[in-house]
């Protein structure tokens, strides 16, 4: 009998390890220099963090140079025009690997998580507030700032995916 339960327990503890993938619950870019472009704008917005990059693709027309009402940011709803992504790579990137004509090949893409549209029938959004940057000194309009903010947003890679009911993606700056 004590064979019996030295036994089981001994299959029951190797059956409870498990040794499979993480699943990635969430992305912490709160460190993460501002949000950058590339010099010629190709549409591509990211923000690094060490070996991470989180990308939104949207034409730079949704940047206008125009202050919006409060309460009311220009909305985008995501989709195969308005694209966010999280990639992991299996080293330290930069915007060199964004911004070269042809892509290195290294560093390569480990994992990548989709932006999905919808949460519970909601529609995932890219929305983007403007408000106008002053020069306090001179009371001059020196530029325009973006706030990015992704809401009702589901990422996803294969069949596991998470949400965010919002996420603060940046400011992105613009000049006159």
């Amino acid at each position: 009998m004590k064979r019996f339960f030295g036994l089981l327990s001994l299959c029951l503890l190797i059956n409870s390890c498990d040794e499979g993938t993480i699943s990635l619950q969430k992305f912490d870019f709160d460190s993460a220099a501002a949000v950058e472009d590339c010099e010629t704008n190709n549409g591509l917005f990211f923000k690094l963090n060490g070996n991470e990059a989180l990308l939104l693709q949207i034409p730079i027309t949704a940047f206008k140079n125009e202050v919006t009402v409060v309460n009311s940011p220009r909305t985008f709803v995501i989709n195969d025009t308005n694209r966010v992504l999280y990639r992991l790579f299996d080293s330290t990137i930069s915007d060199a690997y964004f911004c070269s004509v042809i892509p290195p090949s290294t560093p390569i893409v480990t994992e990548e998580w989709i932006a999905k549209n919808g949460v519970s029938g909601v529609s995932g959004e890219v929305k983007i507030t403007t408000t106008a940057i002053i020069n306090p000194t001179t009371g001059i309009l020196t530029g325009y700032n973006h706030k990015i903010v992704f809401t009702n947003i589901t990422f996803e890679k294969g069949s596991d995916s998470f949400v965010y009911e919002e996420y603060i993606f940046g400011n992105y700056v613009t000049a006159i």
